[in-house]
């Protein structure tokens, strides 16, 4: 199968959040054979390979999203030296399974600084005409479930769903600048945050996961060609929308 190719996308300096590992890491390593520059976006170096690092285009920032507030410096200083941005990809997330009868708001917000919070500050940011150019286009990673739900998640449920009220409405306030913003919705896809989750199952519970997926259960690279197009010129006049690339889950 041949790789899709988007002139469009070289040169262009995209964002990533959660560059590290899972869905953040396969759209750097795409958008880097496109011959874009990747300014990924981690808590730690630990879990970047060499096949990012050795990469000249790509651009490594650690710094942990929960901590709202040193955002905004951090962009701002990346703008001033490598130039204003085209796009931004936000896959920064965290899934957290708890009971209703012991959740509290402590640990609600602590779902909702990394899944909301902080893409919405990096909206923010990214919205001004100093930091990102006319054209553009911002994705959030939501998930069947801000939709769907699930026992014991109402936290990442819940999370997940408001992403896509920001999308709604960031994509007719950003519109007078031809900027693009939508949302990809994956089903379970294999990262090593759902590994870690299988740990903790019964080989039932697992096979009853992937029984959920018509199409099998997902891969990164079953999500990464979409997140290409919508960074792309070719998606220019999508705005808006929720994609759902979940093999087939939510439609059971």
């Amino acid at each position: 199968m041949n790789e899709i190719c988007y002139p469009s996308l070289r040169r262009k300096k995209i964002l990533v959040t959660g560059a590290t590992s899972g869905i953040g890491k396969g759209i750097s390593l795409e958008l880097l054979k496109q011959g874009s520059q990747v300014i990924g976006i981690g808590r730690n170096t630990s879990n970047i390979k060499n096949d990012l690092l050795s990469n000249s285009n790509f651009i490594f920032i650690q710094l942990d999203l929960t901590k709202l507030e040193e955002i905004e410096k951090i962009l701002i200083d990346c703008v001033d030296v490598h130039g204003k941005l085209d796009g931004v990809v936000n896959c920064a997330g965290r899934e957290e399974t708890i009971p209703l009868t012991i959740y509290n708001y402590h640990k609600i917000k602590s779902l909702y600084d990394i899944n909301v919070f902080a893409g919405i500050e990096i909206l923010r940011i990214f919205s001004k005409k100093k930091i990102s150019n006319n054209n553009s286009s911002v994705i959030f990673i939501s998930s069947v479930m801000a939709e769907l739900g699930k026992p014991g998640l109402i936290g990442y449920c819940s999370s997940k769903a408001a992403i896509l009220g920001v999308v709604n409405s960031a994509s007719l306030e950003l519109a007078k600048r031809k900027i693009r913003v939508n949302a990809i919705s994956p089903g379970i896809v294999m990262t090593q945050m759902v590994e870690n989750l299988f740990i903790k199952l019964s080989q039932d519970s697992i096979d009853s996961i992937k029984d959920m997926h018509p199409l099998g259960i997902g891969q990164v690279g079953y999500i990464t060609p979409s997140l290409l197009f919508l960074l792309s010129n070719q998606s220019f006049w999508i705005t808006g929308q929720n994609i759902k690339v979940d093999g087939g889950y939510s439609v059971q």
